[in-house]
């Protein structure tokens, strides 16, 4: 492994004075080393102030903040067949930050204060994070809280459901010609300018429904589907898949078997629409996974999906499914950047300096989540290609455990988060990990003091 993986991820990070990068590798390892810590307690007073003026300073911007780390994940994602990107948007409280200037409303309250954040994450088709692709974030102007009914006059660039055309947008820009894309969204992007936006053939969308889109019917049919949702339950059975459902409040994790329909459509353009969405139809396919036998309590899945890659067998709405289920990892990304690194707890003046920090808190939070999953996904990867030799030479000291492979030193991390030792235990997640790397952080720090101070021991 590199020497600081923040070195690599920063290197081609747009700033105007080389010294900058310095101080933006340092607060990444400070932060990722202490990530429940606030930004002051984790960084030092130095750091703290090289912090609030990058990232406070007019010039910079969150595009290039996450211009290295861009480039990184590009460079990653150039090493696989195919890539599933993962995109959705959550809201950044800072209700409380009376100070901070340029916020919006959120969470549909008035007297709510904070930004909107929309990710596209790179995966594995197997789930492991390659990085950030895309980020914007902004704040909604407090004048025009209230007026969403006029949305539907509004064009597409007016409105936040530009967010997901610009997602795509960004993510060609950063994979212009492959590898192969599939760029996975939930209900909030089944809008028909997005299904029907100029793309790259290389690139592919999986949406999930939300409107009962008309579809087309052949003529004389009876009884045929007049929507998207009628087509989806009327589909033919092709067969099952069994996934892994994430806990919920009140819901524990769980393995679902799913039965699977599939059926190719043709849906039309909405009846009321603004000038910029296109007109006519769209050849897609529809996908439909039940769940056959949720246990007690829990409420059984149905998702129907549309997707512009053909489904014409069993192996392929397999696929569809599983690429949908991955969406749950830019869910997690955006918990790890909230729960894991505190961002709603940081204190800065603007919205400007909080947008930047929060593009440099998500490679933060891409470096915690890949720790993580590259652990379960593969395990046998050596140690030293996730971890430096010193970090894992205290580690294996500290726990008295062999730290030969990734999924050796993740656990052993996890261990010092409080992490059960029992062989039987499951993967440890991130909360846990976040705990550990605090820990060894700590014990790093006393090793290298140690070594400064036994010379001056031995000659007393």
């Amino acid at each position: 492994m590199e020497e600081s993986w923040a070195r690599t991820e920063m290197a081609r990070v747009e700033v105007w004075d080389q010294r900058c990068r310095g101080s933006l590798e340092r607060i990444c390892e400070q932060v990722l080393a202490r990530p429940e810590e606030s930004f002051s307690a984790a960084c030092g007073p130095g750091l703290r102030q090289a912090g609030s003026r990058i990232f406070g300073a007019p010039q910079m911007s969150v595009e290039k903040m996450l211009a290295g780390h861009g480039a990184q994940t590009a460079q990653r994602c150039q090493a696989q067949a195919e890539v599933i990107v993962a995109q959705d948007t959550t809201d950044v409280n800072y209700t409380t930050h009376k100070g901070a200037r340029g916020l919006g409303p959120i969470n549909g309250h008035a007297d709510s204060r904070g930004l909107l954040l929309h990710t596209a994450v790179a995966l594995t088709t197997e789930g492991v994070p390659l990085g950030v692709l895309s980020q914007e974030s902004w704040a909604r102007d407090p004048a025009t809280f209230g007026t969403a009914a006029q949305r539907r006059t509004r064009p597409v660039a007016e409105k936040e459901t530009q967010k997901w055309l610009t997602g795509l947008q960004k993510v060609a820009e950063a994979l212009p010609d492959g590898p192969r894309v599939v760029l996975v969204q939930d209900r909030e992007a089944d809008v028909f300018a997005f299904l029907a936006a100029p793309r790259p053939a290389h690139i592919a969308l999986i949406v999930r429904v939300c409107q009962p889109r008309r579809v087309e019917v052949e003529a004389g049919a009876e009884g045929g589907p007049r929507n998207v949702l009628e087509a989806a339950r009327q589909a033919p059975v092709v067969g099952q898949l069994q996934v892994q459902v994430p806990r919920k409040p009140g819901q524990p994790e769980r393995e679902a078997v799913l039965e699977l329909a599939v059926s190719a459509v043709r849906v039309q353009a909405p009846r009321r629409r603004t000038a910029d969405v296109p007109a006519g139809s769209l050849a897609l396919w529809v996908v439909r996974a039940t769940e056959l036998a949720p246990p007690p309590g829990c409420t059984p899945i149905e998702w129907i999906l549309l997707t512009t890659r053909a489904v014409d067998s069993l192996a392929a709405a397999r696929r569809c499914v599983q690429y949908y289920a991955l969406r749950w990892r830019v869910e997690r990304f955006h918990y790890t950047l909230k729960q894991g690194c505190t961002v709603e707890r940081l204190q800065f003046d603007t919205a400007h300096a909080l947008q930047n920090a929060l593009a440099l808190y998500s490679i933060v939070a891409w470096r915690l989540l890949w720790l993580t999953y590259t652990a379960r996904q593969q395990p046998e990867a050596p140690a030293t290609e996730v971890f430096p030799p010193l970090e894992l030479q205290v580690l294996a000291q500290a726990t008295q455990v062999p730290v030969a492979t990734a999924r050796d030193a993740v656990r052993a991390i996890a261990q010092l988060g409080g992490f059960p030792t029992n062989p039987s235990a499951k993967e440890p997640g991130v909360k846990v990990l976040w705990r550990g790397l605090r820990r060894l952080e700590a014990m790093v720090e006393g090793w290298l003091l140690a070594l400064q101070v036994l010379p001056f021991m031995r000659q007393d």
